[in-house]
């Protein structure tokens, strides 16, 4: 994996997290919301995304479905801790590619009895669909994203502040 090139800058990521932000924003609440972040791809878009909100409920879950660059079976490692009964929930994560690990994500937290639950991710594949899903970019290649939360295959690289393409034919 050596041919790398910048896909989403700095500014196109605050930018797109903004117009995520103020679409969440425009819905109706009855209680602040709870965003729940799934750990460690979608720590950086986490963040960014919270600053935005008004009063909100926050925490954290951790689901593992790759090794390395291969999807595997989706575990959830680490739950959460916050009561989620009657709220409306936002599933905050990176990437929404084959939707197998939202999928299993949304189905875990439904045990909790949400009034809502709306899965959001800063990407999408183009062949990939949810109907509630809330998204950023549309990707439509094959590229392996790395960056603003994404790892490489060695989980380096999280901390850069844009988004590289990375062919899987390298």
């Amino acid at each position: 994996m050596n041919n790398k090139q910048i896909l989403f800058t700095e500014t196109e990521l605050k930018n797109k997290v903004g117009e995520i932000a103020y679409n969440i924003k425009k819905r109706e609440h009855d209680f602040p919301p709870v965003f729940i972040c799934v750990l460690r791809g979608a720590f950086m878009f986490f963040t960014d995304l919270v600053k935005h909100m008004d009063e909100c409920e926050i925490d954290f879950i951790r689901a593992k479905s790759y090794a390395g660059i291969t999807q595997g079976t989706v575990k959830i490692t680490t739950s959460i801790d916050t009561d989620i009964s009657r709220k409306d929930v936002y599933v905050i994560d990176d990437i929404f590619d084959t939707g197998e690990t939202m999928n299993e994500l949304l189905k875990h937290l439904k045990l909790y009895n949400p009034k809502s639950i709306t899965p959001v991710t800063l990407f999408k594949r183009w062949s990939s669909n949810h109907p509630d899903l809330i998204y950023g970019f549309e990707l439509t290649d094959e590229s392996w994203l790395v960056g603003y939360g994404l790892d490489n295959e060695k989980g380096f690289q999280r901390n850069l502040k844009h988004i590289l393409g990375v062919s899987k034919e390298d």
